[in-house]
């Protein structure tokens, strides 16, 4: 299916579109533009500040969703560690099969 779908387009851009071929931009990948952002960690604020995902505003709600994310999932683990009853910290309970501290 990939191969014809590749034919198909191949042959569209020779024969119904040759004009897109010339008017088009040649496109370049975004590594030449932004390779000096991946020197080394950064040391400082303004070392962060452009570090490829700070410099970039579209990734704001990327770092935002998965803070939150990250955030919900410390708090579950929280509440399960002190809440649940099969979590125990006390060395004498811990070998217990039944639990009889209830």
């Amino acid at each position: 299916n990939t191969f014809i779908m590749n034919a198909l387009a191949r042959t569209a851009m020779r024969t119904v579109l040759p004009r897109a071929r010339t008017a088009a931009p040649s496109r370049t990948m975004a590594v030449e533009s932004r390779a000096h952002l991946h020197k080394d960690i950064p040391k400082n604020w303004d070392q962060l500040k452009n570090n490829i995902w700070l410099s970039d505003a579209g990734a704001y709600p990327v770092l935002v969703v998965l803070t939150f994310a990250g955030g919900m999932c410390a708090t579950y683990m929280g509440y399960t560690a002190l809440k649940n009853p099969d979590v125990r910290f006390t060395t004498s309970k811990r070998q217990q099969l039944i639990r009889t501290w209830e």
